[in-house]
């Protein structure tokens, strides 16, 4: 993430898109603390996660049940990719 700001010289956009079973490693009350807080502080230095709408459908895990910062891909992760 940090060489990407840097080697860019300027701001970029990176987003994270989580869909299949990774997304389980995002939900709150499971998460480890080292993911924990290596995520809150990617998303404080800009970072935006998504997650696929169609994983959470499947997986009945709402945008509430994971780390703070996450943004649904409505349309889905692999067309969010596509984006």
């Amino acid at each position: 993430f940090e060489n990407h700001y840097e080697g860019t010289g300027g701001k970029v956009d990176i987003v994270l898109v989580v869909h299949g079973p990774a997304l389980a490693a995002f939900k709150a009350k499971s998460a480890s603390a080292a993911i924990s807080s290596r995520f809150s502080g990617l998303v404080r230095d800009g970072l935006a996660p998504h997650a696929c709408a169609n994983t959470m459908q499947g997986m009945d895990v709402a945008l509430t049940d994971l780390l703070d910062g996450f943004h649904a891909a409505e349309t889905g992760g692999v067309v969010k990719l596509a984006e």
